[in-house]
């Protein structure tokens, strides 16, 4: 006992002395005095503190040591792994206490900007910015090139080409700062893969983290210069053998088409006990799609095993199948499909839940005189809202499946670990998946049509000027409901204005991948061609039977509006669907409802495409 007390004296006594022997004023003293805080943490800090003021109580134009102390409140109690503060308070005081005092002062202006968050960020990143520029007061070129590093963090993403311009800045007075990651992202956002790749590709021989080492191999994996990636993972690998790079090495080696050398990296993730479900899943899914059908139902089976839920629906033993047919199924894979069956009868019923009461409601008040008044001439039924209900949310489903089953599976299931990322869905993705949409939705819509319906389609008593003049009378309309709804929510730039009338980011999605007349015929034909039948056709008169004119009208309407997934957009949708409701009465048919579809879809895909 003696000898421990002895023991745990001396070391007392060591970090006592070592604390003692750093100076204040010594460059980023306060990341030195941390790491004495070790027993007596709170006598320790107090002391620390006491010495820092006692020196600028008798230095107090030293500046530096004014912001040393600042930064050793700041980081004394900082819990890394939590990524919280219990300091942060006295810190934050500190801070506004030193840029009260010295409010033109370019370091404490800097490190105040480290403390500002929200709104407040730009005022005081550009009143620092104009106090560099009105050349007042010096800046050393270790300030100056700070002072550009923010601007461009803060500028990334918004204005990407200010961002790159501000982080060129930074590193003209820093020859040691390497800003490449940054304005190779900021490239990429504008797709300038030549300048990515010309930023991406310096200063590739310095010595930096690994995580910066392997967040530039990412880069360079997404630009193709697997060979520059690949020497940037072997120095990773030479730093610290147990950094994680087997998913990286997986990308390099998948690009390069050499799935049997890319499985290997995947099947080392697999020994990890950290997240091996996420790892078991990559496996399984590259297996499913590169290796042979054994290797396949080996994996998916160890899939099985470490998550039920991982392929819930049966869709990648569905795939498998296809490769091996004569595989036998287990009882757990038969009730994946089972599941499916169900999910799919689930969504049969589901339509009930609004065709039940509509039809119960009609009978119970006794709707016979409203119904009389105008009888729509489409002879659709509710058996059909139903069914075209169904077929919607079976549309819907079937895009899960096929775009984005993985990430479902892994959000709602928690089958993934924390940290795990999702596949980011790509303009090609996004665009194939509206085109499958927009053609499920059509081919269900042409089957409940027959002779008699197609020529309630394209019935109207308007001649083509007259449905043209009126269009774009209703898109002006249309312009001003939107400047009503603008007084609400913030849509103040005119292109914002426009294209938040339909999915801006999917028409931009189809105009990146398939050029504008693709675009066309989807988003300002074939999609105005099954919304109006669906909703001013199906619903509407099969709904107005019962209803009477104005209800089955408000019901379309909401409907209508519902289906664009827009709360902040619901007026305008609905409005929209009054109106065009309204029309379908007075022409006795689609075709005029059409029109003003068209002419605003195809305002909103022009809109897209220049800019304006």
């Amino acid at each position: 006992m003696t000898r421990f007390i002895v023991i745990l004296s001396c070391l007392l006594s060591f970090l006592c002395s070592t604390a003692q022997n750093i100076k204040v004023n010594t460059k980023d003293s306060h990341k030195d005095f941390v790491k004495t805080l070790t027993n007596s943490k709170e006598d320790r800090y107090n002391a620390i503190l006491s010495k820092y003021d006692t020196y600028i109580k008798s230095h107090p134009d030293d500046i530096n040591v004014q912001i040393y102390k600042c930064k050793f409140i700041g980081s004394a109690y900082y819990d890394d792994y939590e990524g919280y503060n219990l300091k942060y308070d006295e810190t934050l005081e500190c801070v506004e206490n030193l840029a009260s005092q010295y409010p033109n002062n370019p370091k404490i202006l800097l490190y105040k900007l480290d403390y500002t968050y929200g709104e407040e960020v730009e005022p005081l990143l550009l009143k620092t910015l104009d106090l560099y520029k009105s050349n007042t007061i010096n800046w050393d070129n270790e300030d100056t090139s700070a002072l550009f590093e923010i601007s461009s963090n803060y500028y990334t993403e918004d204005d990407d080409y200010k961002a790159i311009d501000y982080a060129d800045l930074a590193e003209q007075f820093n020859d040691t700062l390497d800003l490449s990651v940054l304005k190779t992202d900021a490239y990429l956002r504008l797709e300038n893969k030549d300048k990515a790749r010309e930023s991406i590709l310096k200063n590739l021989d310095a010595v930096q983290p690994d995580w910066v080492l392997d967040t530039k191999g990412q880069l360079l994996i997404s630009l193709d210069e697997d060979d520059e990636a690949l020497k940037l993972y072997d120095r990773i690998k030479a730093n610290d053998s147990t950094y994680s790079i087997n998913e990286s090495l997986y990308k390099i080696f998948e690009l390069k088409e050499d799935y049997s050398q890319a499985r290997t990296y995947l099947v080392n993730d697999t020994i990890a006990a950290w997240n091996k479900a996420s790892s078991i899943q990559k496996l399984a899914n590259h297996d499913l799609k590169y290796s042979d059908a054994e290797a396949g139902i080996r994996s998916l089976r160890r899939m099985y095993k470490e998550s039920y839920y991982d392929d819930f629906f049966g869709i990648k033993r569905l795939r498998l199948a296809f490769k091996a047919p004569t595989y036998y199924w287990s009882f757990a894979e038969i009730s994946h499909i089972l599941v499916l069956l169900l999910s799919i009868l689930i969504l049969m019923a589901i339509p009930y839940l609004w065709i039940l009461p509509i039809y119960s409601l009609s009978n119970y008040f006794n709707f016979k005189k409203v119904k009389e008044a105008v009888r729509l001439p489409g002879d659709w039924s509710l058996r059909h809202f139903w069914l075209i209900s169904f077929l919607y949310m079976l549309t819907l489903f079937i895009l899960i499946l096929v775009f984005n089953y993985q990430e479902e599976l892994n959000y709602y299931f928690d089958i993934v670990g924390y940290f795990d990322e999702f596949t980011e869905e790509t303009d090609l993705v996004s665009a194939n998946a509206q085109l499958l949409f927009s053609a499920l939705l059509l081919l269900f819509t042409i089957i409940l049509l027959n002779k008699k319906r197609l020529q309630f389609v394209f019935r109207t008593n308007n001649s083509i000027r007259q449905m043209i003049g009126l269009s774009i009378i209703f898109l002006i309309f249309n312009g001003f409901i939107i400047r009503i709804i603008g007084t609400f929510v913030d849509l103040s730039d005119t292109a914002e204005l426009i294209s938040s009338l339909s999915a801006k980011e999917d028409i931009q999605s189809l105009l990146n991948e398939y050029g504008f007349y693709i675009t066309i015929l989807v988003v300002a034909i074939i999609v105005p061609f099954y919304e109006e039948i669906i909703f001013r056709g199906i619903i509407f008169t099969s709904t107005e039977k019962h209803l009477g004119y104005k209800v089955a009208n408000v019901l379309q309407a909401s409907l209508f509006a519902l289906a664009h997934f827009n709360l902040s957009l619901f007026i305008f949708y609905f409005v929209f669907g009054l109106v065009t409701g309204y029309f379908v009465k007075r022409s006795r048919g689609l075709a005029t409802g059409i029109v003003f579809h068209i002419v605003n879809n195809f305002v909103v895909t022009v809109t897209l495409l220049t800019g304006y």
